[in-house]
C-alpha cells in the first residue's frame, strides 16, 4: 500500500477545506476593514469602539476555530498514516505499548521508526517538534475551557516539552520565554492555528512521508533481519 500517497490525497484536501473555508471570513473583514457594503453605513453610536467590532471578531474566531477544526483532520491524517505504516507498510508492533506510548504517540513511533530505518533522525531535514505539537494541540484543542470563549491556552506541560510552542501568537511567545528560554509568564498563552502556521504543519507532515518513502528500502532489510532471528531462535 502506497501510505505516503493517501496520506496526501487527505492534506491536499486539508488544504482545500481550510482556503475554501476561510474565504468568506476574510473577506468579511477585509469589508470591515475597508468600509465596504454592508459595513459601509455604521448606525450612529457614541460607543468609542470602532463600528461593527463584534463582527470582526465573529469573524476572527470562526477562522481560529477552523484553523483547529483543519489541524484536527491533519493530526488524524498523520496517526492514521503512521498506523499504516506500522500494520500494512512495514509491519511492525510494540511489544509494550502502555510503556512505549508513556512519552506519546508521535515520540513512540519516532522511536521504532528510528530503529527500523537505522536512524537517529539527525539527517532528517522534518521538524519532529512541530509533527509532535499538531497531534499535543489538536489534543488539547478539543477540550474548552470557559463557555464565554472558544479559545483554548496550553497547558504546563506542553510548555515544558516545548517552551516555544508552534501555534501560538508572535506578541504570546515574546512574553511566554525569559532570555534563557524559561518560562517566564504564569499567563498560559491561547493555541493559534494561523493560515501561515497550518500550512507549514502540513507541509512537514507531507516532508515527513517523502523522506520515510525514501528509506524504506532498510524496513525490508529489518523484516529480513526479524525473520532471521525468529527463524535462529527456532
Amino acid at each position: 500500500m502506497d501510505a505516503s500517497y493517501f496520506l496526501k490525497n487527505r492534506t491536499a484536501l486539508i488544504r482545500t477545506f481550510y482556503s475554501t473555508g476561510a474565504q468568506g471570513f476574510v473577506d468579511v473583514k477585509q469589508k470591515i476593514e475597508t468600509g465596504q457594503p454592508p459595513f459601509d453605513d455604521p448606525p450612529y453610536s457614541e460607543d468609542p469602539e470602532p463600528p461593527y467590532l463584534a463582527e470582526w471578531i465573529d469573524a476572527e474566531t470562526a477562522l481560529e476555530i477552523l484553523g483547529m477544526a483543519a489541524l484536527s483532520m491533519l493530526s488524524e491524517s498523520l496517526k492514521l498514516y503512521l498506523n499504516t505504516l506500522a500494520d500494512r507498510v512495514i509491519g511492525f508492533s510494540f511489544d509494550n505499548p502502555k510503556a512505549a506510548f508513556k512519552q506519546g504517540f508521535v515520540p513512540a513511533y519516532f522511536s521504532a521508526l528510528g530503529e527500523i530505518l537505522e536512524t537517529d533522525w539527525s539527517d532528517c531535514p522534518v521538524d519532529r517538534g512541530l509533527i509532535e505539537q499538531i497531534v499535543l494541540v489538536r489534543n488539547r484543542g478539543q477540550h474548552g475551557e470557559h463557555l464565554s470563549t472558544f479559545a483554548v491556552t496550553f497547558d504546563a506541560a506542553m510548555l515544558e516539552k516545548h517552551p516555544r510552542p508552534f501555534f501560538v501568537s508572535e506578541e504570546e511567545l515574546s512574553t511566554l520565554t525569559t532570555e534563557d528560554g524559561s518560562l517566564g509568564s504564569l499567563l498560559l498563552p491561547t493555541i493559534r492555528v494561523t493560515a501561515a502556521g497550518l500550512q507549514t504543519a502540513i507541509d512537514e507532515v507531507d516532508a515527513l512521508a517523502d523522506w520515510i518513502e525514501g528509506r524504506l528500502d532498510r524496513a525490508h532489510a529489518w523484516r529480513l533481519r526479524q525473520r532471521s532471528e525468529r527463524e535462529a531462535g527456532t
